[in-house]
């Protein structure tokens, strides 16, 4: 697994992570963006199988924890001597890939500006290139073979300059097992745009294009994501799109002696 980004704690947490997703495969319990492997739903036992995933990769945490419930979890965790953060969950159904048509009819990718769709096939270069847009931008990639959907469906785009530049990017990534009631539900986003081309829509565009091709190439009828509640701008963008804020969070879990980083990704 030549192909996981980040501080040595990041990549540590996605490759042992990675190879815990495939041991959890059959469970629907369980889901994996590749980025470690975290609990779906909350219930009565999500603070047992948070901590032990914790406990074994350094990161973990629950997707659907119900707001109103949220701070009595997170305090709950916090006890079992693990750091927190709650990230805010926004969802997107059938409406976000009208919205998408109508964000690329009314305001298309620049014209300058070309996309590659990252697959088994595409070089590591262009693996790389993601990387190097998202990272400064606290986008922490998934791991290579979860970005070109070798161990579970999903992709990554960049879209290059007419000098060949990589200047954004966008992914999803089906990670829900066949039998869970939100199967159709993708992790949608790692949007990210270099300096010099912010401000031009070019996020949204992609953004617009990665809704369209999740639900074309992995059959995505929902879209979710996860934005710290400072990102304004990153709200804004989802919510443009149809990806909105729900009555739901995401509480993520960090090992404090064995994960240094703040947080996994913006």
């Amino acid at each position: 697994m030549n192909e996981v980004f980040g501080s040595p704690d990041q990549k540590r947490m996605q490759i042992k992570g990675e190879h815990l997703a495939r041991l959890l495969s059959n469970d629907p319990r369980y889901c994996s963006h590749g980025r470690g492997v975290q609990v779906i739903d909350y219930g009565p036992q999500t603070a047992d199988l948070v901590e032990s995933l914790v406990r074994l990769i350094g990161a973990s945490g629950c997707e659907m924890v119900p707001k109103d419930i949220s701070e009595d979890f997170r305090r709950e965790l916090e006890d079992r001597g693990l750091r927190t953060d709650v990230v805010g969950h926004f969802i997107g159904d059938l409406n976000a890939i009208d919205m998408a048509r109508t964000a690329l009819a009314t305001r298309p990718l620049p014209e300058d500006l070309s996309v590659s769709i990252i697959d088994s096939q595409s070089s590591g270069e262009l693996v790389q290139a993601f990387a190097e847009v998202s990272m400064p931008h606290g986008v922490l990639p998934p791991i290579g073979p979860v970005m070109r959907g070798i161990s579970r469906p999903g992709f990554g785009m960049v879209a290059m300059d007419s000098n060949g530049r990589p200047v954004a990017t966008a992914g999803a990534v089906k990670s829900r097992h066949p039998d869970h009631p939100m199967a159709d539900m993708v992790q949608w986003g790692q949007l990210a745009t270099v300096p010099d081309r912010q401000g031009q829509g070019v996020a949204r565009a992609l953004g617009a294009l990665a809704i369209l091709e999740a639900a074309s190439r992995l059959g995505a009828r929902r879209f979710r994501t996860g934005i710290n509640p400072s990102n304004t701008a990153s709200a804004r963008l989802c919510t443009s799109l149809g990806v909105r804020d729900s009555d739901y969070v995401i509480v993520a879990a960090l090992d404090p002696d064995s994960f240094s980083d703040d947080r996994l990704t913006k």
